[in-house]
């Protein structure tokens, strides 16, 4: 065994060891934020501050979440020293620029007085550039961590909601008149519980798990989507894996091996789906698939009368959010705007609206960019599942959530590392710097 022969070499070791110390401390810190924004829904900030509610300080608008996210995001910017390589500095730039361009578009609101845009935009898009930032600043090793930590939880989501319909009782508070047959699980709607299974089926082949385990997984957040009776997001999510299924790479396989291999699968899955959804019917877990065309379908459509009781002022310039909610409510007979395209036009105006939808395209597309298959089919389905109702357009985690995944997965189709009780002892102390 070889020891330090120096001062010179004991204080290096002394600052490696430091230096590792207080990676794990950001990377377990980094894992405790992203959960505390994600499955802290709104229904528990409202039971202590007027998080989503009318009334209060401007300050309880905010999660508190994205409170410790900022904190954190400047310790580590401020304390850290950032190794990137060079697509993550490419990233990391274009997402600062894309910070910068969302925040002026927040300092314009604020000046002009449309405050009521500005929670959501902060919430879940300024966020989601905070978390991407935060996560670029760890190695990837960390970033993966904090990626599988988050899917991990969001199985055990799908898993409470499935516990709950099969209890008929709720886990966390909820204040909406919505049968307890449709699941929440750690969010705060039905409709999020489906949106995140959606997203985490994709992302499961990415993870370092045994096969069964991912089989496993993506069952029980099929299940989830079942749970939480979101009829758009369980037709996604059985769209989605069909297409796992077909676009995913088989590398231990030649190609011709590797299609026959598909339509094998293919086939299985297929009659295991038809089997899958005959026993769901026969137990009334697909209930809400009796009739599509209801009044939750027709309430997507029926919002955008809304333009016949608004001016083109109101359109092109933006109103106030209660007053949009008053209409809403006494005009077109609505208790919620279920439409993302609505709220931004109607609270940001048409101009801005535009360039923000631009601004948040291309901000999704950079991070993309190099992903894994799996990942942008995961992402597109998921932002198509959330652009039926809306959830880009209110405060939620969604493209936080997002932002994490495709981070966190981006070269996890790489050859796995070799097991660490092969590696030389200085090389796992230096794996969270």
């Amino acid at each position: 065994m070889a020891y330090p022969n120096s001062s010179t070499d004991r204080e290096s070791a002394g600052i490696d060891l430091r230096d590792n110390a207080i990676g794990i401390l950001f990377l377990l810190l980094t894992v405790a934020v992203c959960l505390l924004r994600l499955f802290v829904p709104s229904n528990l900030m409202n039971l202590v501050m007027f998080y989503t509610e009318e009334g209060g300080p401007f300050y309880q608008k905010l999660h508190v979440g994205t409170y410790a996210l900022v904190a954190l995001t400047f310790v580590v910017l401020s304390t850290r020293r950032l190794a990137l390589s060079d697509k993550d500095a490419l990233l990391l730039r274009s997402v600062l620029r894309y910070g910068a361009v969302i925040s002026t578009f927040v300092l314009y609101f604020a000046i002009t007085g449309r405050l009521s845009a500005i929670g959501f935009i902060v919430e879940t898009y300024l966020s989601a550039v905070l978390v991407a930032v935060l996560l670029l600043a760890l190695n990837e090793q960390s970033r993966r961590m904090v990626a599988t930590t988050v899917l991990f939880v969001l199985v055990v989501s799908a898993v409470i909601g499935l516990g709950e319909v099969i209890l008929r009782h709720r886990l966390l508070p909820f204040d909406k008149d919505i049968l307890v047959q449709r699941a929440t699980g750690l969010t705060d709607h039905p409709l999020s519980l489906g949106a995140q299974c959606v997203v985490a089926i994709s992302f499961v082949p990415l993870v370092r798990w045994p096969l069964w385990i991912k089989i496993a997984s993506i069952l029980i957040l099929l299940l989830g989507c079942v749970s939480a009776n979101a009829r758009s997001a369980l037709a996604a999510s059985c769209l989605e894996i069909l297409l796992l299924i077909l676009i995913m790479p088989w590398p231990n396989l030649t190609p011709g091996r590797a299609w026959r291999a598909k339509a094998i699968t293919l086939f299985a899955t297929l009659l295991l789906g038809v089997l899958f959804i005959t026993a769901l019917l026969s137990l009334g877990f697909l209930s809400r698939f009796d009739s599509v065309v209801d009044s939750s379908s027709l309430a997507r459509v029926q919002i955008y009368e809304i333009f016949h009781y608004v001016s083109w002022k109101d359109i092109l310039l933006g109103m106030d959010g209660a007053e949009l909610a008053r209409i809403v409510k006494e005009k077109v007979g609505l208790d919620y705007i279920e439409s993302a395209p609505v709220f931004f036009i109607m609270l940001m105006g048409l101009p801005m609206a535009i360039a923000f939808t631009v601004i948040v395209i291309g901000f999704i597309q950079r991070l993309l960019r190099g992903a894994p298959i799996p990942a942008k089919i995961g992402a597109t389905v998921f932002l198509i599942v959330d652009l039926t109702n809306n959830a880009l357009a209110t405060k939620t985690a969604d493209m936080m959530l997002l932002a994490i995944l495709v981070i966190g997965m981006r070269n996890s189709l790489r050859t796995a590392p070799a097991s660490r009780t092969m590696q030389p002892a200085r090389e796992v102390t230096h794996a969270y710097r």
